[in-house]
């Protein structure tokens, strides 16, 4: 640990006299830019939602270093944000320093990027949302024989997410200070079991350096304005097809041949579009999570073959109601859950957030496998040219994490104009 501190401070010291000797020399890409290098320091708890990891409870602290930008309007979504913060942010932690018998958790080193969102326009006293979503290490998993304890992580490579409101107050032109309160999880996303998750609830303190002198902000105001006989407003519906697929490990928990399971899912979006940089509407999708034949009700039969056991509640001779045990053989593609759901979507640039909620429509004896019908799903997806894009999910059941996905997909977008008074749409033919 304090190796991994000194190598910050050396960072932060060098960054901090390149921002000084630039003073005399011309760097475009610290005038232009508004760089800024920050170190913080965290003092938290666990917060445990499965009473088995409650043996786990200190007050610990960690430490964070920054390096990020904050955006001045060089595009227009930057100013509809309030100009926000993009870096990436490292962060270690003793988590407690639990490293004894069967009880460890080990250190964790993190890397993520981050957006930090103003909530206010005062640009000397800031109050802001951090989102971060990143890699981490976690040096002492889940071991059967040697760290049977830790139901939390079941790997070493995990994601980070970071979830923080943060007062911002300036010192000087270059120098501001840094006071925060958030949570800070650590999982791999169902993808190696157990995997309850670590989750810490923080405050943390530090300070925040620009390398050069802060660039004034651009308006909206500095761009032409639309007048109602210029703009017609114009908006887009588009409708996204996409595919995904995840691979997991569920030994550790349902026991047998420590192997890897494939989930593929399929997902049609249909959003309308809100204002410039946000859309809603619904999604229907299909999921495939082979893992589910591990299941206590299935016996795999091979051949893609398997024998189901449920129950059915029916009327007997003497008509009262009771559940019968029934047992059919299956294919492996009949636990295929159909799922609808609702959607968000907030676009910046290339860069779109979706957030979903929704249910298992097809959920019977088949698909009835001990995670309930609803289902939460947040996606990250990058447009990488056009309307091709690649996305990152997400999905999990009354918050607790189910898998990962990472796929491709592809937008097909519909112009529309909306005519206010009338309260009518006129589309223009073909697609856009």
């Amino acid at each position: 640990m304090k190796n991994s501190k000194g190598h910050i401070l050396v960072l932060l010291a060098a960054l901090l006299l390149c921002g000084i000797k630039a003073h005399g020399q011309d760097y475009p890409w610290l005038t232009h830019n508004n760089f800024m290098v920050e170190m913080r320091g965290h003092y938290g708890f666990f917060y445990h939602h499965h009473f088995e990891m409650e043996r786990f409870n200190k007050h610990f602290g960690a430490f964070e270093a920054s390096f990020y930008q904050n955006t001045y309007g060089k595009h227009e979504w930057e100013a509809v944000y309030n100009y926000p913060y993009i870096g990436f942010t490292y962060y270690h932690s003793n988590l407690g320093n639990f490293n004894e018998g069967y009880m460890k958790l080990g250190h964790v080193n993190a890397l993520y990027p981050f957006i930090n969102y103003p909530l206010n326009n005062n640009q000397d006293s800031q109050i802001t949302f951090k989102l971060g979503l990143g890699i981490a290490n976690i040096t002492e998993p889940f071991d059967p024989s040697n760290n049977f304890y830790n139901y939390s992580i079941g790997s070493r490579w995990n994601a980070t997410v970071n979830l923080s409101f943060e007062y911002r107050q300036k010192i000087t032109q270059r120098l501001k200070s840094v006071l925060s309160l958030g949570l800070t999880h650590f999982s791999n996303g169902g993808t190696k079991q157990p995997n309850y998750g670590l989750n810490i609830i923080s405050s943390a303190l530090g300070l925040a350096y620009y390398l050069r002198d802060p660039r004034i902000y651009l308006t909206p105001g500095s761009r032409p304005d639309y007048y109602p006989f210029e703009f017609d407003n114009k908006r887009w519906l588009s409708f996204d097809l996409e595919y995904g697929v995840s691979f997991k490990n569920v030994a550790q928990t349902l026991g047998g041949v420590d192997d890897y399971y494939q989930v593929h899912e399929v997902t049609f979006h249909a959003l309308g579009q809100f204002t410039r940089y946000s859309r809603a509407g619904i999604g229907l999708g299909a999921s495939l999570d082979f893992s589910d034949e591990r299941l206590e009700n299935c016996k795999p039969l091979g051949n893609g073959e398997l024998n189901i056991t449920y129950k059915k509640k029916e009327k007997n001779n003497n008509g009262t109601w009771e559940y019968k045990e029934y047992t059919d053989k299956i294919s492996i593609y009949q636990m295929t859950k159909l799922n609808f759901s609702f959607c968000y979507a907030l676009s910046m640039s290339r860069l779109s957030y979706y957030f979903e909620f929704g249910w298992h429509l097809r959920y019977n004896p088949y698909t009835d496998l001990g995670k309930g019908k609803v289902f939460q799903k947040l996606s990250l997806k990058y447009r990488i040219y056009d309307n091709l894009y690649a996305h990152l999910s997400l999905t999990s059941h009354m918050a607790r994490a189910d898998f990962v996905t990472f796929g491709i997909g592809y937008s097909f977008n519909q112009k529309y104009y909306l005519n206010h008074e009338k309260g009518t749409r006129r589309h223009l033919p073909g697609m856009h």
